[in-house]
């Protein structure tokens, strides 16, 4: 109900079958007053673009990782709200970052990149992945990928 009803074109962009079938008509709601009102621009923002009809404006998984409502977590200082280190946040695998190269920038900052760097594969994480393989060496390979698009 907060969309409102799909137009006959998203409709066909979701499901070519669903395009003589008669849905109620509903009016949107705008998405400042599904929210509560000091809630984040970035985060209505973000909101908007995931709940698509068209699945082609959807924003992709890793778009989503991108968006400018998660900046405050790559902040190379930003700590928890209890006081504690963040997990690690920018270990994504080359897989992972092939689907978009150009996000790597975004998604891996310069101070997650230079630590990258300046990992081994004996010192990384050795945190494992089933299907990537060692995460420590897939952030290397993700912070040349980074660097790369880049330059």
């Amino acid at each position: 109900q907060v969309l409102g009803t799909p137009t006959r074109e998203q409709i066909r962009e979701m499901n070519p079958n669903y395009t003589e079938f008669n849905f109620p008509q509903i009016k949107a709601h705008p998405w400042t007053k599904v929210f509560r009102p000091r809630t984040p621009p970035e985060a209505i923002a973000l909101c908007s673009r995931l709940l698509e009809y068209t699945p082609t404006a959807r924003l992709t998984p890793l778009e989503a990782c991108a968006h400018s409502f998660f900046d405050e977590l790559r902040e190379p200082n930003i700590k928890l709200p209890n006081g504690r280190e963040k997990p690690s946040l920018f270990n994504f695998t080359t897989q992972e970052l092939s689907s978009n190269p150009s996000l790597a920038t975004i998604l891996i900052p310069a101070h997650a990149r230079n630590q990258a760097g300046a990992s081994t594969p004996t010192n990384a994480s050795s945190t494992t992945d089933a299907n990537s393989g060692e995460r420590g060496q897939t952030t290397n390979a993700a912070s040349a990928s980074a660097s790369n698009t880049s330059t």
